[in-house]
């Protein structure tokens, strides 16, 4: 039996295998469960803890241990049939280490930028009226496509749509297939650039979003107001303000870093002119997304 279904759950604890050779002895009030000749320490226990997040109680340290134990077992079961030695296990685990590095890299070398100030704070207010003052709450009729499957020839007719029922029977009469879906957003579940379009829409208008593999045409079927006070979202506004802060500063520090580094293409797969800007516009547009809806 192929060993790749395994190499999922394997590839973490390979990893650990492999740091562990390169460890000095372990001092024994450092030890915290043995598995036949392997140690199990309180650095490894303590590393995971901080994964978890919360303070953690003695059963969620148990069941932490408890799966170090299973970890270490399957690493034990991995070097025991040579899965440490099978190509795709070396490829991963080298591409994992890899992302370990590159991870560590953008979060200590590059330098995190200071947290907003108060007059930043109310800038974004001001700047973005349409996610408080004058915050809308929006009912939808949604319809789910296929990319690229509205023709050219079929936008001037989608147009004249101005119910739900409308734009089901001229999807169905050009032979696109669709799922219906009535959804109800507030302006920071929406995309912060289509803001400005959604909030000036009349019933029955319709505005199309990309959203990962599929094109959403959202469908306006009322809208109302629904003003949020600013002033209880401060903190939010400021880790919001400074996520994005510091995604445009590692942008612009990367984008040094191949300014100043030679970098040779052997082969190509795509024209880097034509491929960068539909990659960096979907990027923007899921990071708009995602980080406007930390505003609720």
């Amino acid at each position: 039996m192929s060993p790749r279904p395994l190499l999922a759950a394997l590839l973490p604890v390979l990893l650990l295998a492999a740091c562990k050779q390169a460890e000095e002895k372990t001092a024994p009030n450092q030890v915290i469960a043995r598995v036949g000749n392997a140690e199990i320490t309180v650095h490894q226990l303590n590393y995971l803890l901080a994964q978890h997040g919360e303070q953690a109680d003695a059963a969620t340290k148990q069941q932490i241990l408890d799966s170090l134990i299973d970890q270490e077992l399957l690493v034990q079961r991995a070097v025991e049939i040579k899965l440490d030695r099978d190509p795709g296990v070396v490829q991963a685990l080298e591409a994992a280490r890899r992302q370990v590095l590159a991870q560590a890299a953008a979060e200590r070398s590059f330098a995190k930028p200071l947290a907003p100030t108060q007059a930043e704070v109310n800038a974004f207010v001001e700047g973005n009226p349409l996610l408080f003052k004058e915050r809308k709450r929006y009912d939808f009729e949604v319809f789910a496509l296929g990319n690229n499957v509205i023709k050219p020839e079929h936008e001037a007719a989608l147009d004249q749509a101005k119910t739900a029922r409308d734009t089901a029977a001229l999807l169905t009469r050009i032979g696109v297939p669709y799922q219906q879906s009535a959804q109800h957003k507030v302006a920071e579940q929406l995309p912060m650039q289509l803001l400005p379009k959604i909030a000036a829409m009349h019933a029955g208008d319709i505005v199309a979003m990309r959203d990962g593999d599929q094109t959403l045409l959202l469908q306006l079927v009322s809208s109302e107001p629904a003003p949020a006070d600013a002033g209880q979202q401060a903190e939010t506004i400021k880790r919001y303000l400074q996520t994005t802060a510091a995604q445009t500063r590692f942008a612009e520090q990367l984008g040094a870093l191949h300014a100043s580094s030679k970098i040779e293409y052997l082969q190509r797969f795509a024209s880097a002119v034509a491929m960068a800007p539909g990659a960096g516009q979907d990027a923007a547009a899921d990071h708009l997304k995602a980080g406007v809806r930390g505003l609720q």
